[in-house]
């Protein structure tokens, strides 16, 4: 044992310790103190060291004695032995003592800078310690410690105090060669009682066991209240610093009669002592002991006591307790609560260093309840969290969340991601995350599959331009068509939040589409976000248009003057179409490809004779029609007028060979007619967009007179429409809007151009394809 730190000495083994040549302000009695760390595993220890000229020298046989008896002691209120060694170094006998990590009592007071209420509870938790240590080595031991002071307690990292300085230790019966007869000049005059400053020995051996050591724990409390050291007895006699509920028990440890001294194990029961501190803290120390029923009872009141507990004492004696208990399962799952309510005391690194490494261990806990308990508790934590903690020890773990049977972790492990995604780097993200949220927004559970939209939105910004691209339209068009109307309004805000990821093509052709529908949704939320989601994709599309002319424009500037004057020409013709209306603008369009036909052909007129005859034609039967109507039941008679519309069906085009093919092919292609562009989507359901331009042509057909009345029925007629709704023989070059076979004006020219705009319309979805 003594060859580990022979190497303090030149020559002979290597020190298994490095020790700071530095050493701290205060130490008790002869010593000096150093802190220093094992090379072995790089823990942390204290070396106490003492050295004299002399082998003999009666400090140095003090100094023996208290080595030897800090090897046999072992209490928790002890300070720990590790280690120990004699040499000779440089014509000096030195002794060197190792103990557990330590550091001088009011070196740790000062750091600690505690006041009021909490400076009170932390000094009678160290108090009670210190009087359990003495009532052991007093009752249970029989002997006497001889030097009691401030000096004499050391506070480990975990703030518990230790006591040490055992260099007088001494039997109560004084038999032998006693320590303290020897070395009793050592101790300061103003910690001796009368007896000892006396060298009255038998009147020691004669009364209790405790008597000396009685006074020296009256003048540690002195000390320790007072945040001074004792310089003379006089200031024993100052109480204004003493708590009032712990007066009575100092004054009758400072009796001046040894037989009336109080017993420290009667000081140690004291109330004060004995505060809600000291009760959290002790059960967290002995917590193997207690049943089920007492942890509960205990975990569900310790985060309202957390508050009173000094942050100090919290963050470095309470947070390992917890963490511990956690880990070896001594804890139940609801202690994670205060275990992160203490967190969020700490720095960033310090709860990296003192936190993390648990939360780690945690996570891989196949406790259900206690991974509930983690994923409720994220946003506490997760801030702290880095990149590499997240990759390497929180995700692995986390991820298995994702296909747990409770349909609650797996809810909680989805919102999770929204703490840690930022985090995470973007490989993960795409390679592995990706995955287990396209098999949630499938799940069972309907909330999940709304979560899953929504945090696919939140991270879309982590995960790259071809990521979002390949991913989010195909994600959200499936959210858009589920049955969850919250789905529905996740997967609308999701698009909204997530515009800027999409091009001009994208929201024209698939994004458009989809949502449209959801405008006329039963519920006023979707519909809501359906309109602000459309409001936000045509505010981009007039944005792409708005750059699309301004690049028209710059060309034709680039282009020459010529160039320039035919773009004002044409500029001017569109903002007059515009101004007219759509009727106008197709009514124009109509002219300029006459004239583009090098005039109005006379072959053409006689087909439009032709067609008068045929609307006059019609128009008999019609009111034929219409008498029988005022006969026969109205079950009987609806049927005639499609059979009649179905049979003067093949004038309604512009030429009687070309109007029957057209209109089945409108009817055929059924507007949209099921486009798959091959992006995962469904197959989207148009038809009726080819129906609706059929409609067009019925109504205004209806109001112009297209219609006749029986009795109280109305039966309208595709058919006059279609042969009222041709072209008009142009004057002087400029469609003429007058006259006509059977009463043609202006407005069946005006039909007949809408039902080609609609045709027009039409085709050009086909060419989407």
């Amino acid at each position: 044992m003594f060859a580990k730190l022979s190497a303090l000495v030149g020559g002979g083994p290597a020190l298994n310790f490095n020790v700071d040549p530095h050493q701290y302000d205060t130490a008790w009695g002869c010593w000096t103190h150093h802190s220093g760390t094992s090379k072995e595993d790089g823990s942390a220890v204290s070396v106490f060291k003492i050295a004299a000229a002399d082998p003999n020298d009666v400090k140095l046989v003090a100094a023996r004695n208290g080595v030897k008896r800090l090897k046999m002691l072992r209490h928790p209120n002890v300070l720990a032995f590790k280690d120990s060694l004699e040499v000779q170094e440089k014509g000096m006998t030195v002794l060197y003592l190792v103990t557990e990590a330590v550091r001088p009592l009011a070196m740790v007071m000062q750091e600690l800078d505690l006041s009021g209420h909490h400076r009170d509870e932390y000094l009678a938790t160290g108090m009670l310690h210190m009087t359990n240590a003495v009532s052991f080595i007093n009752n249970s031991c029989n002997m006497i410690h001889g030097y009691l002071c401030m000096a004499a307690v050391v506070v480990t990292d975990s703030l518990d105090w230790k006591l040490h300085g055992f260099d007088l230790l001494s039997e109560h019966a004084l038999t032998g060669d006693f320590a303290l007869k020897h070395a009793s000049w050592m101790v300061a005059s103003q910690y001796k009682p009368a007896e000892l400053a006396k060298c009255e020995w038998q009147a020691v051996q004669q009364g209790p066991p405790w008597a000396v050591d009685s006074w020296g724990l009256g003048c540690m409390m002195q000390e320790v209240f007072s945040g001074q050291p004792l310089t003379a007895v006089e200031q024993l006699r100052r109480t204004d610093v003493i708590p009032p509920a712990l007066l009575a028990d100092y004054q009758k440890l400072l009796s001046s009669q040894t037989g009336r001294r109080l017993n420290p194990a009667k000081v140690a029961e004291s109330r004060f002592l004995n505060n809600k501190l000291v009760e959290v803290v002790g059960f967290m120390e002995n917590i193997s002991l207690k049943d089920s029923a007492e942890k509960d009872s205990f975990f569900k009141k310790l985060p309202a006591m957390i508050p009173a507990i000094p942050e100090p004492v919290a963050v470095r004696k309470l947070l390992p307790l917890l963490s511990s208990s956690l880990e070896f399962g001594g804890a139940p799952a609801s202690a994670v609560s205060s275990l992160m309510l203490i967190g969020r005391m700490l720095s960033g690194d310090e709860f990296i260093r003192r936190v993390v490494p648990s939360l780690s261990r945690l996570f891989a806990s196949s406790d259900r309840n206690l991974r509930r308990n983690l994923l409720e508790s994220i946003d506490t934590y997760g801030q702290h969290l880095t990149t590499d903690v997240i990759e390497g020890q929180i995700y692995p773990p986390l991820s298995a969340g994702f296909t747990d049977e409770n349909a609650y972790i797996r809810e909680l492990t989805l919102k999770s991601l929204l703490v840690l995604a930022p985090k995470m780097r973007q490989a993960t993200l795409t390679q592995n995350l990706l995955k287990h949220l396209s098999r949630l927004q499938v799940d069972n559970e309907p909330s999940i599959r709304a979560n899953t939209t929504v945090l696919l939105g939140n991270i879309a910004q982590y995960l790259g331009d071809t990521y979002c691209k390949k991913v989010l339209l195909n994600a959200f068009g499936r959210a858009l068509k589920d049955s969850f109307p919250p789905a529905r309004v996740a997967a609308l805000r999701a698009l909204i939040a997530t515009v800027k990821h999409y091009d001009a093509n994208e929201l024209a052709l698939r994004a458009l589409p989809a949502v449209s529908p959801l405008c006329i949704d039963p519920l006023t939320d979707v519909r809501a976000s359906a309109l602000c989601c459309m409001d936000a994709f045509t505010a981009k599309l007039r944005e792409h248009d708005a750059k699309l002319q301004e690049a028209a424009a710059a060309a034709a500037a680039a282009a020459g003057g010529s160039a320039a004057a035919t773009a004002a020409g044409s500029g001017g013709a569109a903002a007059a179409g515009g101004s007219s209306g759509m009727l106008g603008w197709a009514m124009s369009s109509l002219a300029a490809s006459s004239a583009a036909l090098g005039g109005w052909d006379e072959d053409f007129d006689d087909e439009l004779e032709d067609m008068d005859k045929a609307e006059q034609e019609a128009r008999n039967r019609l009111a034929s029609l219409s008498t029988s109507r005022n006969a026969a039941s109205s079950s009987s008679s609806r049927p005639a007028a499609p059979a009649a519309a179905a049979k003067l069906g093949g004038s309604s085009s512009s030429t009687p060979s070309s109007r029957p093919a057209a209109a089945a092919a409108a009817a055929a292609a059924g507007g949209w007619n099921n486009i798959d562009d091959g992006d995962g989507w469904d197959s989207l359901d148009t038809g009726s967009l080819g129906g609706g331009s059929s409609s067009t042509a019925v109504k205004p057909a209806a109001a112009a007179g297209g219609s006749h009345s029986t009795g109280s029925s109305t039966v309208s007629s595709p058919t006059a429409a279609a042969v009222r709704s041709r072209p008009v023989r142009p004057a002087g070059g400029a469609a003429a809007a007058a006259g006509g076979s059977g009463g043609l004006g202006a407005k069946p020219v005006h039909k007949g151009a809408m039902k080609l705009g609609a045709s027009k319309l039409g085709a050009q979805k086909i060419q989407f394809d």
